[in-house]
């Protein structure tokens, strides 16, 4: 993939916590982060479009998600919504 360089603008507060985060190591770098948001944006995208094409506009139901919980093997106590 080419990569191009170019500049956005981004409130100050917001950029120096993207900076103390990338100082501290939390994140590999402003661009890498920016980057990854957008990789993650994207996939989101797509999960939603397959998710349209399987349910139309009617959203998984609760039976669904019991479904997919324990296909991913998150039906323990560290499963969703487990906080």
């Amino acid at each position: 993939m080419t990569m191009r360089k170019t500049a956005i603008s981004l409130p100050e507060d917001q950029l120096m916590r993207l900076k103390a985060a990338e100082a501290a190591g939390r994140i590999p770098s402003v661009s890498g982060h920016i980057q990854e948001l957008l990789r993650r944006e994207e996939e989101t995208a797509e999960v939603d479009e397959t998710l349209r094409r399987l349910f139309g506009e009617q959203l998984p139901g609760e039976e669904h998600h019991k479904w997919a919980d324990r296909a991913l093997g998150l039906d323990t106590a560290e499963g969703r919504g487990a906080a």
